[in-house]
């Protein structure tokens, strides 16, 4: 046989296992990216539930001092000390330089344990409740609504409320404060939006590294369809006198897929990217300059605050923290309307600035320039499904790290590091397509990103149906060939 009739029967060859590879993949597959697409029209929407900020620090009550109040016996600095009441009892909260935290009674300078009693009122207070309308329903670390909730793996107290929603509370033991909060309305969206959509139910979310494989191998074999459907679309194209030669839905998910193929695939593709495979984006380490952004917190100075808090009943707080900023100690106070404050040790206002900053962070030896930000940048911004807040301090260090600040109370919001940087652009822009500002509004939403997800839909679906029609065909000539063997032999 000539070498071109060879290279002709070989070229038909490779291409009909191309279109019978392509074909199976999708029957098996076609589900999965059909259910990825359909999810996500709801996650354009609906958020994953989060707990209202202002009914988290309005659960606790407004502190009282007393002069009966015996502080514990304390090391040397702490990171930062906290004073709330949990019901009845004033509770001192203190974060060690390591991490750690441990709660003492004000009333006794004793170790507290905070009893899932003790905390039911705080989860009936979070939703305006009385306070025997919380049912404890046991210490949960892996239950379906806080798997992305940071330290659930050492267990949140969850409560049932009785109210028309259905709410269900989480609190956590270490700090007694609401760490999550669900309706019946809230579970219902993430159940047809986000948990099919990261294949996110808890039996499978649980087992970690599981879950991670899980999704690298059915992105990994999306990603090889996608680009097997793309190529057969281009090979395809203008075959015959049409455009397309195919009727029907057959016709569908070849014009779709040449219309909005390189979108799915970059959608897939970013997704199987999101799961890290290989470590190939993994978060480096937080820099030593961050550690040293804020000294430690001296004893003797929660001394004097508890001496002020003692000598103004009048003040009206429900949680009072003692922070530094740059080398200056601070109250970081949530008043009676559940809003931050910040003070100094004489309840007088204070500002946290730059200025405030700036000499902490010589003495520290530590480069950096700082702004701050009354709205979205790069690396900081709201999202549909994440409410930034503001104005945030930007500090970023010599090395290119980013460090953003809550100037409402001084806390760590994000740190943005070389990892970091690569994925907002190379994995999660493309996937949200959240780019630009303007691409992030509810009008882009609508005009823009609906669209495609259409398009990506229209592609998903039509194989999918296909591929079910294909599987029908297939299964009843199996079925007729060997109903016709069975004749022949009998």
């Amino acid at each position: 046989m000539p070498n071109a009739q060879v290279k002709t029967a070989l070229r038909k060859k490779t291409i009909r296992a191309v279109f019978l590879l392509h074909r199976w993949l999708g029957i098996t597959l076609g589900l999965m990216m059909c259910v990825w697409c359909l999810s996500g029209f709801v996650m354009l929407w609906k958020a994953w539930p989060q707990p209202d900020e202002t009914r988290v620090n309005l659960a606790h009550e407004r502190i009282h001092i007393d002069t009966a109040t015996i502080l514990p016996p304390l090391v040397k600095s702490s990171r930062l000390f906290r004073i709330l009441m949990v019901g009845s009892i004033p509770v001192l909260q203190v974060a060690s330089e390591t991490g750690s935290s441990k709660s003492f009674d004000l009333r006794t300078g004793q170790d507290l344990f905070l009893s899932p009693q003790a905390l039911a009122g705080v989860a009936a207070d979070y939703a305006d409740l009385p306070r025997d309308s919380a049912r404890f329903e046991g210490l949960r670390d892996h239950d379906q609504w806080i798997l992305n909730t940071r330290n659930h793996r050492s267990g949140f107290y969850r409560y049932a409320l009785n109210d028309p929603k259905k709410t269900l509370v989480y609190l956590s033991p270490a700090t007694s404060d609401v760490v999550q909060a669900t309706t019946r309305v809230t579970r219902f969206w993430s159940w047809v939006g986000a948990i099919p959509h990261w294949l996110y139910p808890s039996l499978l979310k649980r087992h970690q590294s599981f879950w991670v494989d899980t999704l690298i191998i059915l992105s990994g074999a999306g990603i090889f369809l996608t680009i097997m459907g793309l190529w057969m679309g281009w090979q395809r194209l203008g075959a015959g006198r049409r455009l397309s030669p195919y009727r029907g839905i057959h016709r569908l998910h070849h014009i779709a897929g040449l219309c909005f193929g390189l979108m799915l695939l970059s959608w897939i593709t970013t997704g199987f990217l999101s799961m890290n495979p290989a470590g190939l984006f993994e978060p480096g380490p937080a820099p030593g300059w961050i550690d040293r952004l804020n000294r430690p917190v001296m004893s003797s100075e929660l001394q004097t605050v508890v001496s002020t808090l003692r000598a103004h009943p009048e003040a009206r707080f429900r949680s009072v923290t003692l922070g530094t900023w740059g080398d200056t100690a601070f109250l970081s106070v949530v008043d009676n309307e559940g809003r931050y404050r910040t003070l100094d040790q004489t309840l007088s206002p204070v500002s946290l600035t730059a200025e405030t900053l700036r000499p902490g962070l010589a003495r520290a030896g530590i480069a950096t320039t700082i702004a701050v930000l009354d709205q979205d940048d790069s690396y900081y911004f709201s999202t549909r499904h994440l409410k930034r807040t503001f104005p945030a301090m930007r500090v970023t260090g010599a090395d290119g790290v980013r460090l953003y600040l809550d100037m409402r109370n001084g806390a760590q919001l994000r740190v943005v590091e070389a990892g970091a940087k690569e994925t907002r652009w190379f994995i999660y822009g493309p996937h949200d397509l959240d780019f630009f500002g303007w691409l992030r509004t509810p009008l882009a939403r609508l005009l823009i990103i609906l669209p495609l997800l259409l398009g990506v839909s229209a592609i998903c679906l039509a194989g999918f149906c296909l591929g079910v029609a294909r599987l029908r065909i297939t299964t009843t000539r199996g079925l007729r060939r060997r109903r016709d063997r069975s004749r022949a032999s009998s």
